[in-house]
């Protein structure tokens, strides 16, 4: 399905040859198009729909923009820019994995991920965010759970404890799903 933002999105993207945020970006079309301020009732859902439907537009035109015109469409969190040729050997190389990436497209570029997501998951998935950045002032309990006595690990000593006990407690090997998801969110907290 062609996104109708397409074209409002590459028009901020050809005004700012620099590149700009998704932040920008959104704040632009609130002012240019009505319809994009009346997605939803809920605002979180709201903003859950106005993010989907810019990455889904941006990732349109990155396919068609290597397609048709050899350009490179760059997308990341903090910037989005259009790369020719010659850009693209000299650019940073600060961008994802190539598997993230193409994860990352197929998730925006699926519209049933749009239409399926409804407030309720929207709040399950703020909550398990906040959830998650809670753990922060946990680390005790995140080196208890991985079975550390050092108070300051190195990220080796992380990492090896971890995929240890990952081995033992993975799902697919007859471990409990919820331990194994406590050792990866105490990995987690613990490597940031």
């Amino acid at each position: 399905m062609k996104n109708p933002l397409v074209g409002p999105i590459l028009a901020i993207l050809q005004s700012h040859p620099n590149g700009v945020s998704e932040f920008d970006i959104l704040k632009t079309l609130k002012t240019q198009i009505a319809e994009f301020n009346q997605l939803a009732d809920d605002a979180n859902l709201q903003l859950f729909r106005q993010h989907f439907l810019i990455m889904n537009a941006l990732y349109q035109l990155q396919s068609r923009l290597w397609q048709e015109e050899n350009l490179t469409l760059s997308i990341s969190a903090m910037r989005i820019h259009l790369l020719s040729a010659t850009q693209i050997s000299q650019s940073d190389s600060t961008t994802l994995s190539d598997s993230v990436e193409a994860k990352l497209a197929a998730y925006y570029l699926d519209w049933s991920e749009y239409e399926k997501t409804d407030a309720g998951e929207v709040s399950r998935l703020l909550n398990s965010f906040y959830k998650g950045i809670s753990l922060e002032g946990n680390r005790d309990s995140a080196l208890k759970t991985l079975n550390i006595q050092h108070p300051n690990p190195s990220k080796t000593d992380i990492k090896q404890q971890y995929r240890k006990l990952a081995q033992q407690h993975h799902p697919d090997r007859g471990g409990d799903k919820n331990t194994f998801i406590g050792l990866r969110q105490a990995y987690e907290l613990l490597m940031f």
